[in-house]
């Protein structure tokens, strides 16, 4: 499960429980546990939004996979392989 589905999940569950609390007092209990269910929703939402930054500025950005022209370019500047092998290997890789 991810973070995102714990998260409504968790608010889902704490909404229920305030409905079941203040459901039983009549129009007064339904107003304060309205306002109740407001309040949370609104500092639950605020939570998942910090947690959502938290999270999106620690995750590593993925490294693309070098081409294999890419590859080859590096070695050939490096000295690895000679400019006969360079030409070779590209007119294999581009044909």
């Amino acid at each position: 499960m991810s973070n995102k589905d714990s998260t409504l999940w968790i608010l889902i569950a704490l909404l229920v429980a305030v409905v079941l609390l203040f459901s039983g007092g009549g129009m007064m209990g339904f107003g304060m546990g309205f306002g109740f269910i407001i309040m949370v929703l609104f500092w639950g939402a605020i939570v998942w939004l910090v947690i959502s930054v938290i999270n999106a500025g620690t995750k590593k950005p993925e490294e693309t996979p070098e081409s294999a022209l890419t590859i080859l370019k590096k070695r050939y500047a490096k000295g690895e392989i000679s400019r006969e092998q360079y030409l070779e290997i590209e007119k294999e890789l581009t044909g």
